[in-house]
């Protein structure tokens, strides 16, 4: 399989010059791991363990190949399946990674240095990558055992694991294996005597689809056509089907029906729901402990200023300086405005949207609701055609426009921004204008979360047009397709970004 893996050299450097301090680190905290079969380890064992996994990692950073993990998490899927670990324990020993090695890298690197964000930012990706393919490949190693296990017991087609099956012309069995009933509860006999019994028990949603898949495509091609889709067991229960099927001829290319193959997924679908469920939960975590850091630090900072303004204006007064009273206050008054505005950038981010619910257009309203309107912007919005896009589509246009508004507030001097979204057939357009002081792209690259916009944009497959002029405001445009690039993704996790 062939897999593109972030390439980061300087990061692998590190990591490689680091490798015994970061695998000590992290073979104790997998040890460590509440009820893990882990804890029944020596750091030894798990260390020589890990000195594997870490190979291929700084191989796969280095290159950007994938191959190289690819290769380590394929033997450990399995083996870790025959020593009994659980699908739980695997995912937190691999997420612990980030934990070992993130102080190495922080030590690398200065705080407002742009390089720590990027060596964070690929660990992270790699770390997704990594998780995500070997959730599915534990799901094929458990498949692929479950079937052995099968097979040892049942040595002819009719104790075959899979629903196997073959039609006629006109759809009626020529064969089907007992697993029918296993999977379905309908016994093979009753899907003889009635042919239409498998297409009446396809869950309402996937019905249109796999009828047509049945009555056309495997007929008309002569590959084999792979699908998913559920059923309504007879105990009224869903279970997703792995099919396959291909048309079968004869030796002068006559038409003699279609041969199919249903597998039982409904057990590694739940493997990988709730792979994604805690990767998502993880990530929602980290998220809101860095946004609590913010606030904090931002509340912190800002009550000790004004703490400081009140005192110099309080000691002025005694002493009849009724100048220096005036411009103290001024300064608290300034001081209240930019922290009620950071406070309520960071309450909306710690509680956005929910965009699968509301939709952009409105998540868009929200946000300028609640932070610039309020903050003193006056604001525009101007919606065209009607919304349809995919989830990680919408995700990565909201986090785009919240970076370009917060780099509003905190720096272009505006008083109005105006927000233009367009939904045409194939593509969507969002348009972000401030009047504000505008700035030099040039010189602006590294601190004004460009970098995080364009990333944004390049992940959805989308264009980014910026126009600015000192003085003179700021107008950003992105277009992107409306299918996300490798959809089937899930809306991917905000990153805080460089601010400009």
């Amino acid at each position: 399989m062939t897999m593109n893996a972030p390439r980061a050299p300087e990061l692998a450097a590190l990591l490689n010059k680091h490798q015994d301090e970061i695998m000590i680190a992290w073979a104790r905290m997998m040890q460590q791991i509440p009820g893990s079969r882990y804890g029944g380890y020596s750091l030894d064992q798990i260390r020589s363990w890990l000195s594997l996994e870490t190979e291929a990692t700084l191989k796969t950073l280095s290159t950007g190949s994938y191959e190289p993990t690819e290769a380590y998490l394929r033997d450990i899927a399995l083996g870790s399946l025959e020593a009994g670990f659980g699908i739980a324990e695997l995912i937190e020993g691999l997420l612990l990674f980030r934990e070992a090695t993130l102080p190495v890298i922080q030590r690398a690197y200065a705080e407002d240095d742009p390089q720590l964000d990027r060596a964070i930012a690929a660990l992270d990706a790699f770390l997704r990558l990594k998780v995500g393919r070997f959730g599915h490949l534990y799901a094929e190693a458990m498949d692929r055992e479950l079937r052995r296990s099968e097979q040892r017991f049942r040595t002819v087609a009719d104790f075959a694991y899979d629903w196997e099956y073959w039609v006629d012309p006109t759809g009626s069995y020529l064969y089907i294996s007992p697993s029918c009933e296993r999977i379905t509860g309908y016994r093979a006999q009753e899907f003889q005597a009635d042919p239409g019994l498998l297409e009446r028990i396809i869950h309402p949603d996937d019905r249109a689809v796999a009828v047509d898949h049945f009555r056309h495509e495997a007929v008309e091609s002569s590959r084999l056509s792979p699908f998913e889709f559920r059923v309504i067991t007879c105990r009224g229960e869903e279970r997703w089907l792995e099919h396959v099927c291909q048309p079968v001829y004869d030796a002068a290319g006559n038409y003699l029906g279609r041969r199919g193959s249903n597998r039982d997924a409904t057990e590694r679908k739940r493997v990988e729901q709730e792979l994604e469920q805690h990767v998502r939960d993880r990530a929602t975590a980290a998220e809101r402990s860095r946004l609590a850091r913010e606030l904090h630090d931002s509340v912190t900072q800002a009550l000790y200023s004004v703490n400081l303004h009140a005192e110099a204006a309080s000691l002025a007064l005694t002493a009849g300086k009724e100048t220096v009273v005036a411009t103290s206050l001024q300064k608290l008054q300034a001081m209240t405005h930019e922290a009620m505005m950071d406070l309520r950038m960071l309450i909306f981010e710690l509680h956005p949207p929910i965009l699968k619910e509301e939709g952009l257009a409105a998540a868009l309203r929200a946000r300028l609701a609640t932070v610039e309107s309020r903050a003193g912007l006056q604001t525009e919005f101007q919606v065209e055609g009607e919304e349809s896009l995919p989830l990680a589509v919408a995700e990565e246009l909201f986090w785009v426009a919240v970076e370009a508004f917060n780099n509003v507030l905190k720096h272009a001097n505006a008083n109005k921004v105006i927000v233009e979204l367009a939904f045409r057939a194939e593509r969507v357009r969002l348009i972000i204008t401030d009047n504000g002081r505008g700035f030099d792209p040039k010189t602006a690259q590294s601190g004004m979360g460009l970098q995080t916009i364009a990333g944004r944009v390049e992940r959805i497959g989308g264009t980014l047009d910026l126009s600015t002029t000192l003085d003179q405001g700021t107008t950003i445009c992105i277009e992107a397709p409306i299918e996300a690039r490798g959809e089937g993704d899930h809306g991917p996790a905000k990153d805080s970004g460089a601010r400009r």
